[in-house]
Order: structure tokens, then C-alpha cells, then sequence
């Protein structure tokens, strides 16, 4: 097909059927701010939009949602592994596809689920600030991060693949958009990634990444 240059697709509903845990860690959320009365199964209408809208749309003040909502993001990354699947079929279309680029759209600010799904439990890892990380640590600094992303891209993106069960992938990421002080950023990083095959699924044990530009 002339003149596609990339696919993007949304994530949840789309590829991920992520409705069951979607709705258990709201409830979890509302049980820990006190409002049983609130039901996920009734919010579950909203999915797909930002979460601290849904949270206006059921009724919840502006310190239950600052309440709310990180018991809601804490649980649903908890509950990946377990609780989200890919739809049958999605591997293969995604692996017919890959003479584009592929991306997924997400409005969450800065989501951990991604992560949570394929970063392995023993991930080992250097930050581009030379910094060693685990897969806590990695989780823990991408919800800290309070850069506001307009465009992230992967280039030169190369894999080499050793006897179906390993892989180690590189490539160069640019990031663009605003600090917190609302200065804009580009920045490129080079990095190295190493991927096992476990359980039929690929994760990432370890990775090390380099600030070029």
C-alpha cells in the first residue's frame, strides 16, 4: 500500500482486552478512598478516556481523584501479567505489519502497564545517567517523570536473533517536547536491549542506554 508510512493503533479494547482489569483496579481505587458506592462496571462505559475525567464524570471531588488515582494506576500495573491479554490474532497481524512502523496511542501520562508486561522481574539495567536499575526502580522513575512527550520515535532499530530464545536489540530513540519549566527538549538516546523468550512471551533482562545528542 503506497504512502503508509506507519500504523498506529489504540491499546486497550484494540489490542490489549484489558476491560476485566480495568474495571477490578478502579474498584480497588474507590474502596481505598472510602466511595464503595461507585461502581467500575458502571465507569467501565468511559474506558478510553483520561482517567481523572472518569473519576469527574462518577462524581469524585478533586482530593478523592488526587486520592484515587494512583491507587488506580498502582493496582492495573500490578494486575498486566494476570490480567491482560492480547486479542487471538493480534501477534500475527502485528508481525505482518512490520514493514511499517507500529506504534500504540495512549493518553495515559507516563503508563507503566507497557513496562510492567514485558520488563522482567530480575531486569537488570543502566539508565543513560549511568545509573544501575531494577525493574522497581525503572517503574518508580517512569511515574516520576514530569517531561510532557509530543513525539517519541525509534530509528536504526537492529535484531539479532540467537536460536529462538534470545535476542539483543538496538537502536536510537529521539524524544521531543516540554520540561517541567515548559522549556522544549530534543534528545536522542543509543541503546542496547536483551530480550529471553520465557512462557511463550518475550522480556526484557537487561538494557543500557547512552545520551548522544
Amino acid at each position: 500500500m503506497p504512502g503508509i508510512r506507519a500504523v498506529l493503533f489504540d491499546l486497550d479494547g484494540t489490542l490489549l482486552d484489558t476491560r476485566d482489569a480495568w474495571i477490578a483496579a478502579f474498584d480497588a481505587s474507590v474502596a481505598a478512598i472510602g466511595r464503595t458506592a461507585s461502581s467500575g462496571s458502571v465507569a467501565a462505559q468511559w474506558i478510553g478516556t483520561p482517567i481523572e475525567v472518569i473519576y469527574e464524570r462518577a462524581g469524585f471531588t478533586r482530593d478523592e481523584i488526587a486520592r484515587a488515582v494512583p491507587v488506580f494506576l498502582e493496582v492495573e500495573a500490578a494486575s498486566v501479567p494476570a490480567g491482560m491479554r492480547a486479542y487471538p490474532g493480534v501477534r500475527e497481524m502485528l508481525e505482518s505489519l512490520n514493514r511499517w512502523k507500529l506504534a500504540a496511542v495512549t493518553n495515559k501520562s507516563h503508563d507503566t502497564s507497557v513496562a510492567q508486561t514485558y520488563v522482567a522481574d530480575d531486569f537488570r539495567g543502566v539508565s543513560s545517567k549511568g545509573e544501575i536499575m531494577d525493574k522497581k526502580k525503572l517503574l518508580s522513575e517512569i511515574k516520576k517523570d514530569t517531561d510532557a512527550y509530543s513525539s517519541t520515535k525509534n530509528g536504526k532499530v537492529d535484531v539479532r536473533l540467537f536460536g529462538g530464545q534470545f535476542a539483543v536489540a538496538t537502536g536510537v530513540s529521539t524524544e521531543t517536547g516540554k520540561d517541567k519549566a515548559g522549556q522544549t527538549f530534543k534528545r536522542s538516546f543509543r541503546w542496547t536491549d536483551v530480550w529471553v523468550m520465557r512462557k511463550d512471551q518475550w522480556q526484557c533482562v537487561a538494557s543500557q542506554a547512552m545520551l548522544v545528542k
